[in-house]
């Protein structure tokens, strides 16, 4: 097994290095991965947010979706890390009432929103990137007569539920057992079977009304500044893609029935960002040129980027 990442990109200040982003790149069919670049494929992750769609697909299984009469708009901001704008908290109250569930029911800290451009100091449950999830998991628990309390707890049946889903959809045993930053429970997984969870996860019929309902609102799965939301707008619809904390970027091209999967080394969203949109500009995925990677001083473009490697 390889036991390095590789350099993907490397910024300069006129001619010196100012910094350097390590990180892993994968590329499959459904069949193989067969492009691979760091670290081996059966290295373990924990997926961050790429396990909110997987987390949210246990709606699928049951019939809660009719049963609730789930918006589109709903079923996009469950899968989201949503940046806590406006129209998202409007949406998640709407959730609450509707259905009966209240705010200090959430196993969530009080957060910044994501979007800051309306920031009026005060941190919420809802604002937290993570709450629509968590809303989620507790309209799942209601609907099972599962107690809403200790939901977050890795031994709740809820919990149990979304880890049954993850090896039916990864055909393997989880991991390791960690916890997101949001306090949810995460099961190791390689990065090849990260992969091969997503294939039959877009391949799923029962799925379909999620993931509509995600390319019909991508700034409702997202929103201000969230690159995945920008990369299905970018390829209006025919790409699909999640972005997770530790560097984590995944794109499914829908069209090609392909699928991409970043993991950088850092936890830097800009260079994700570069990258990302670099690689799928070779692969011809999108022509959307990634501009010059900008420091904000002087308003001068201080430092470019370089990649070091080739597809």
């Amino acid at each position: 097994m390889k036991n390095n990442a590789e350099i993907l990109l490397t910024t300069k200040r006129n001619s010196y290095t100012d910094a350097i982003y390590y990180g892993s790149v994968y590329l499959a069919n459904k069949k193989e991965i067969f492009k691979e670049i760091g670290l081996d494929k059966k290295t373990k992750f924990y997926m961050r947010s790429l396990a909110k769609p997987l987390q949210a697909s246990i709606m699928c299984d049951c019939n809660i979706i009719n049963d609730y009469n789930f918006t589109q708009k709903e079923l996009a901001i469950f899968c989201a890390s949503h940046a806590g704008s406006a129209e998202h908290i409007k949406i998640l109250k709407n959730l609450l009432k509707k259905h009966d569930i209240k705010i200090k029911d959430l196993d969530i800290e009080p957060s910044k929103p994501l979007d800051l451009r309306h920031f009026k100091g005060k941190k919420t449950k809802l604002q937290n990137n993570c709450s629509a999830k968590h809303i989620m998991m507790l309209f799942m628990c209601k609907y099972k007569n599962y107690s809403l309390k200790n939901y977050t707890n890795e031994d709740h049946p809820i919990q149990q539920l979304i880890k049954q889903k993850q090896e039916k959809l990864s055909k393997t045993k989880c991991g390791e057992l960690s916890y997101d930053g949001c306090g949810t429970p995460l099961w190791a997984i390689s990065a090849e079977n990260i992969i091969k969870s997503y294939f039959n996860l877009i391949k799923d019929e029962k799925f379909k009304p999620i993931l509509n309902s995600i390319l019909k609102y991508p700034n409702i799965f997202g929103g201000y500044n969230r690159f995945d939301s920008e990369i299905i707008q970018f390829s209006k619809g025919k790409l699909f893609s999640k972005v997770g904390a530790g560097g984590f970027v995944i794109v499914y091209n829908l069209e090609k029935d392909e699928i991409l999967l970043v993991k950088m080394t850092q936890n830097n969203n800009e260079a994700r960002k570069l990258i990302t949109l670099d690689i799928l500009n070779k692969l011809k995925w999108l022509n959307y040129e990634p501009i010059e990677y900008k420091l904000n001083q002087k308003k001068q473009k201080v430092a470019k980027y370089c990649y070091e490697f080739e597809l």
